[in-house]
Order: structure tokens, then sequence, then C-alpha cells
């Protein structure tokens, strides 16, 4: 059974009673409401942020990346201690400039004792050589000696032999005695001649001879390896980073220091193979920097396939898996120049509609 109440004065003129206005407070009903929808809001929030972030990537083509000005690391040849470190960070230098100096005090010590040893084998004669040539120097005199009393021998015998004081026989004996003398000092001379030629075949292809082509040969290639110690700028360019200082040794795994040849740096963003349609000449793009700036960027380099992420992009998920290596130029100049800075790209995306 429906109830009907009768109707009455209020109905008409609520603010009204036996002629006297009366103001009603305002109800109460809006701030419940605003409170309850502050709480629905405070209870869907979070759900709504994580379905951002689980979505964007699915509207957005997003690619981690760095900013880099592609420096070439300069590394030590082997292990040696870093003498002088001649450059500063963001030093302009010019190809062929020394900038570390290293050294080696192993490599050093061998040289010294290659060249010590070459100055013992480069006595032109010991005392044995020289004690033989003396010899054969003393036989040729004694010899010459020899043959000077014989000539003068014969001479006189020459003379009484005229005058008919000396038999035949005995002029025979002169003469052969003559002979004798002057062939024994030929071949004093001839013993001297061949000595000093033993002596030099003995310098030239003997033990000695092969010793100094060994040192000279050895000493050739640490002389080549000291100097690789002097670290050379390859190009002219700037020092992007030093990591190392005077006194620290360093191995070949370890880089010395980084030199770019850019002015302006770069973005190297690494994208999914996926998005390969988004990766030409030409491709606009949209870098965030960590402090929230956004600036445009273009792909004016041709892509390349990696193996991986770079070690500072990577993540605890992130394996052994290929991934785009895309190159941007930025389209303004960046006031900002931190080697390796991590930034965010948003490739802009042509939505069909």
């Amino acid at each position: 059974m429906k109830v009907i109440y009768p109707a009455t004065s209020k109905m008409d003129q609520p603010t009204l009673e036996q002629g006297i206005k009366i103001n009603y407070a305002q109800s109460k009903r809006g701030g419940y409401q605003g409170r309850w929808y502050l709480l629905i809001l405070v209870v869907i929030s979070p759900v709504l942020v994580v379905s951002w972030f689980l979505a964007r990537p699915y509207i957005f083509i997003l690619a981690p990346g760095v900013l880099t000005t592609e420096p070439l690391a300069m590394r030590a040849p082997e292990f040696a201690v870093v003498g002088q470190v001649l450059g500063t960070i963001g030093q302009t230098i010019t190809k062929g400039q020394v900038l570390i100096q290293l050294d080696n005090p192993t490599l050093d010590a061998r040289i010294d004792e290659i060249i010590g040893q070459q100055r013992q084998l480069n006595v032109p004669l010991t005392a044995e050589q020289q004690a033989i040539i003396n010899q054969s120097q003393q036989r040729i005199k004694v010899a010459e000696l020899g043959l000077s009393k014989q000539q003068s021998l014969l001479v006189d015998f020459k003379q009484y032999q005229t005058q008919g004081l000396v038999p035949l026989a005995d002029m025979a004996v002169i003469i052969q005695a003559h002979t004798a003398a002057s062939m024994a000092f030929e071949q004093a001379k001839a013993d001297y001649l061949n000595v000093i030629y033993q002596q030099k075949i003995e310098q030239e292809s003997g033990t000695i001879a092969q010793l100094k082509l060994a040192l000279a040969r050895e000493l050739s290639e640490l002389t080549s390896k000291r100097q690789q110690l002097a670290i050379m700028a390859p190009f002219s360019g700037r020092i992007s980073d030093i990591q190392v200082q005077a006194g620290e040794y360093v191995n070949s795994d370890l880089p010395l220091l980084w030199l770019s040849s850019n002015d302006q740096p770069v973005i190297q963003a690494y994208l999914d193979p996926k998005y390969l349609d988004f990766v030409g000449i030409g491709q606009k793009a949209s870098v965030k920097l960590p402090n929230g700036d956004i600036f445009d960027a273009e792909i004016r380099e041709p892509t390349k396939l990696v193996g991986r992420l770079p070690k500072q992009l990577m993540g605890p998920f992130d394996g052994e898996k290929p991934v785009l290596k895309v190159t941007l130029t930025p389209l303004i100049e960046l006031a900002i120049d931190i080697e390796g800075i991590p930034v965010e790209v948003t490739f802009d995306h042509d939505w069909q509609w």
C-alpha cells in the first residue's frame, strides 16, 4: 500500500516559517562525495601508474642509449709503469703528439745489457788475436834480417869467386842458403796475411759475428718495443678522459685514456630488432636526458647489429641478445658533454589512422 503524505506549506517555501525567513545550512553531501572520490583515487592510482609503465613500451618505440663522442681507448702495448701523463682532460691534441710516456724497467735493463755486450764484442782485436799478429810480425822481421845477412854474404862470396878463392861447391851452398832465407821471408809474410784473413773471417762469419748479429737483432726488437711505450695520438682530437696517473702499473687490458675526434656528442641507442622499420637514414627521434630535458635527434649513419647491450645499460634480466645500434645526431648544439651519460630515446611513430 502506497503511503501518501499530505501537502504542507514547506513544499513551496521551505525557508519561511510563519512569515519569518529561516536560512538552512548547506548540505554536507559534497564533502562526503569528495572524500570518497579521493579514496578511490588513492586506491587505483598505483594501478594506473603501473599500467602506464607496462603499456608505455607498447604505445611508444623506446630504446635506451648513451650520450657519447665515440672515443677511442688508448691502451698499453704490454705491462709497464706510467712515467708521465702529458695531457689533460678536454685538451685538444694533434696527430702524433705524445700523450702518455710508459716505462718498463725490465726492458731498459735488457737494452743496457745488450749495449754493454756489444761494446765488449766491438773491440778490434782480443789479446790472443793481437799476440798472434805480433808473433807473425816478429817472424817477418827475423826472416827479413836473415835474408839481409844472406844477401850480404852472397855478395862477398861472389867477389871471392871472381878471384878464384871460393870453390864452386861452397858457392852453391851459399846460393842455396840465400834462397832458403828468401823463401822463409816470403813464407813469414804469407803467414801474416793468412792470420789477418782468418781473423777477419772469424769477425764476419764466425761465432763472434753470429753473436753480434743476434745481439743487434734483439736490440732492434727491444728498441722498437720501447718506442711503442710512448703512447701517441693516432689522429687529431680531444682527450675525453684519463684513467691513470704517474707511477701506476698498467697492462694491455686497462684503457689509459679516451681520445675523441668528434667535437659534438652523438647518441647511441640500442633498439629491439623488431623495430627495423624505424632505423632508416633521416628517421627522427626524441632524446630525454636524466634531468628531464628533451631534444630532437636524427639518424644520419647506417645502423649496425651488435651482440648485446653495453654494460651500463644492461639490466639484471638482459642476456646475450642482439640489438640494433642506432647512432643519432642531435639537431641542436648540446651544452652537456658527459661521456656515457644514459638517455632515453623515443622514435617518432608514423601513426596510420
